[in-house]
């Protein structure tokens, strides 16, 4: 569920009031609307209000009234805008100007937490054999509530396409731009190889792109024309701490009959298995291959790959190998963001943790009318709410009513708190003070 920018932007609107949506009559100037609707409102009422576009010329340029002749229903603003506005252009006005409701929003979400969040899955912490007790990442903002320890996948199965698939000999891969050696397993190093006795060292010294690449040719049970119009996932594990600007490390699968289907962006914390998952298209594909690219800056880069997977399906195969574990202890303070673990996690295996973290922002220009966040349109109502407090209390710093001003404020609090208590039910204790 989610709702983009503007909806949530006239959604707040109604909430507080400040809701009109009107259509030019004639043509104005670039200094002028027109509206004949508008001759309900005295001369002079609109004084100070914003009109913003939303549709045709000046889109979301959002101008400051400073006059309104309510007998033709014309509206003068500064500054000019560059094209004059056209007849039957829809437009609204706002007696607070968007972009202070925008930022409202945006930091009503902060307030929210506990009702509004989603629900973030952390995969970058591994285990070394040793340790009981992690940093919490900053994706993480409440909790974590769970901790899933990873169950490795062996690579040498029938439905895997891949030669060398553990990447843990230098064959069947062919590197551009890469130093390609083996990594042996160390004992000073508890982390790299992450499952065996070797993975594959690839290093670049360039600003070149880099690329480490098994082709069809390598491959078993699968040809290039064999794959178009299928569905395929290719996964890597890498390890590369670093720079994700600088250097932008990740996988993806490339054909001649469609575009290259590209995993997310490793983050540089560690291990994080790389996944590019998309239907191949075409029906006369002749080439065909499994990429791991860096594309670096001047420094270079450095990053290790282990266990890899290419097969016919989508990515809940390799990605759906995590188990519950409980005991576990948060501790969070202004020095101290860490978990404390009852268990040892094994070498080498992932841990996922689960919580919480803010609704997205909507972000700020024109790019936040189209933008999303995790919100619907009965759950947006608590969002609006703390939204509303937030713009009540700002004008009260320079109102000389505080006394409305409060009266406003506890009225978007109540209906706030009547929204949370026909949306949810009371948590069980165990599971609210997980957060806590």
């Amino acid at each position: 569920m989610s709702m983009i920018g503007l909806d949530i932007l006239h959604g707040f609107s109604k909430f507080i009031g400040d809701y009109w949506v009107g259509e030019t009559s004639t043509a104005g100037t670039t200094t002028t609307m027109v509206d004949d609707k508008l001759s309900r409102f005295g001369d002079d009422t609109l004084v100070d209000f914003y009109v913003r576009p939303i549709q045709d010329q000046n889109i979301y340029e959002v101008r400051r009234l400073d006059n309104f002749v309510s007998s033709t229903g014309t509206m003068t603003f500064s500054p000019a805008y560059t094209v004059a506005p056209q007849i039957y252009q829809k437009y609204e006005l706002h007696r607070y100007d968007p972009a202070i409701k925008y930022q409202c929003i945006n930091e009503a979400r902060y307030r929210v937490i506990d009702d509004l969040f989603k629900i973030v899955y952390d995969d970058t912490l591994t285990g070394d054999g040793y340790s009981t007790s992690f940093d919490i990442p900053s994706s993480i903002r409440q909790g974590p509530v769970r901790v899933y320890e990873e169950s490795p996948m062996d690579t040498n199965t029938t439905w895997n396409l891949l030669s060398t698939p553990n990447i843990d000999a230098l064959t069947n891969w062919t590197s551009t731009n890469f130093t390609a050696t083996l990594e042996s397993d160390a004992t000073s190093d508890v982390t790299v190889p992450k499952y065996g006795d070797s993975c594959t060292r690839l290093y670049t010294t360039g600003s070149a792109v880099a690329t480490y690449v098994q082709d069809v040719a390598n491959m078993s049970n699968v040809t290039a024309s064999s794959a178009a119009g299928r569905k395929m996932t290719f996964g890597v594990w890498v390890y590369y701490r670093g720079f994700p600007n600088a250097q932008s490390v990740y996988a993806s699968i490339a054909s001649n009959s469609s575009d290259a289907i590209i995993s997310q962006m490793h983050t540089g914390n560690g291990w994080e298995l790389l996944i590019a998952e998309g239907d191949i298209e075409g029906k006369n594909s002749t080439t065909l291959q499994v990429k791991i690219t860096a594309e670096t800056d001047s420094q270079g880069t450095v990053i290790f790959a282990e266990r890899a997977w290419f097969y016919f399906g989508d990515s809940s195969r390799i990605t759906d190998r995590y188990d519950t574990l409980a005991g576990r202890e948060v501790r969070r303070d202004d020095t101290i963001q860490r978990i404390y673990l009852n268990f040892i996690p094994n070498a080498g295996n992932q841990l996922r943790l689960e919580g919480r973290d803010y609704i997205s922002s909507l972000g700020t220009g024109t790019a936040q009318n189209t933008r999303s966040t995790e919100v619907d349109g009965a759950s947006a109502q608590i969002l609006y709410g703390a939204a509303a407090q937030i713009l009540f209390e700002r004008e009260g710093m320079s109102a000389e009513s505080m006394e409305q001003l409060s009266n406003r404020i506890a009225l978007a609090d109540r209906r706030k708190s009547e929204v949370k208590d026909r949306m949810f039910m009371p948590s069980a204790p165990s599971v609210k003070s997980a957060y806590e």
